[in-house]
């Protein structure tokens, strides 16, 4: 916050966790984009030891997909986009970046909801100087509904063979399913995975929240988050290349943990170099919340 309102903002820090007085101004960087509310929720590191952040930004009556790219140094860089920062209004409502990942030519892929009507998963593909990419959807940008109504898109991983799994929840009309769909490397929707490139799954009896994906070196996909609604628990699925369930993992996929004493939202998720996975977030101890983390096997 700057008194007024929020601001993009990075820190780095040393190894020991100090903040690195080489980055920024004293290791923390502040940046306004829009005209009024900046939010950063995403952040890829680029082989040239660039820096790009994704978000969304408010124009003062709603929200767009923004980006900010910043040398090593932390200063922004200003062969990207508009003197280092790009907005993108996607629909004429809504359009919040939630993920983002990076492509090996260079290509910059953010991942997140738009609201053209109801929410919808959607995506926009930037070229490596900011633009958005012609070759990608319409004008560079996807919109996809998955559900029957309200769909989030929050996570984004590419597949070594080009294509995007895209994971999140979508609203059934009582209550919410993970959900995920998979494009192909033009924002096509790819027909061999789930049903037209989409994939809906149900864990608990109520509300089930996906907030992370990572991908398995065998090409399985981990997706985490919250699955409750009353008292949430930590929650995974385990998927096939193809989209479909493993059998193999938890119980015919899906694996449900109470951590803390109440609400445990798993936030995010790492995939060890032995096949385990490690999901960490947040837990209520019965009066605040608290940092968890669990492990699993594979």
């Amino acid at each position: 916050s700057n008194g007024s309102n929020d601001d993009f903002c990075l820190a780095r820090y040393q190894a020991n966790g100090a903040l690195d007085a080489s980055f920024g101004s004293g290791g923390k960087v502040i940046t306004p984009i829009g005209s009024a509310d900046d939010r950063g929720q995403a952040i890829a590191l680029q082989p040239d030891g660039k820096i790009v952040v994704a978000g969304k930004c408010s124009n003062g009556s709603n929200w767009d997909f923004c980006l900010a790219r910043y040398q090593a140094n932390g200063a922004l860089d200003g062969g990207f986009g508009s003197g280092g920062t790009v907005i993108t209004d996607i629909t004429s409502d809504n359009d919040r970046g939630n993920a983002i990942t990076l492509q090996p030519d260079g290509k910059i892929v953010v991942a997140g909801t738009c609201d053209p009507f109801l929410s919808d998963f959607c995506l926009a593909r930037y070229q490596a100087n900011g633009a958005l990419d012609p070759s990608f959807g319409t004008g560079g940008t996807v919109v996809t509904a998955i559900g029957s109504t309200n769909d989030y898109g929050q996570a984004i991983a590419r597949q070594p063979n080009g294509k995007f799994v895209v994971a999140g929840y979508c609203a059934n009309g009582s209550d919410r399913d993970f959900c995920l769909a998979r494009y192909q490397d033009d924002g096509s929707l790819d027909p061999s995975f789930g049903s037209g490139g989409k994939v809906t799954t149900p864990i608990g009896s109520s509300w089930d929240h996906g907030f992370a994906v990572a991908l398995q070196p065998d090409g399985k996909i981990v997706v985490a988050g919250a699955c409750g609604g009353g008292t949430w628990d930590f929650c995974l699925t385990r998927y096939q290349a193809d989209g479909a369930l493993d059998v193999g993992f938890g119980l015919s996929g899906k694996v449900t943990s109470a951590i803390g004493s109440a609400g445990d939202f798993g936030q995010a998720i790492a995939l060890q170099p032995d096949g385990k996975i490690v999901v960490a977030g947040y837990c209520a101890n019965g009066s605040n919340d608290d940092f968890c983390l669990a492990r699993y096997n594979g």
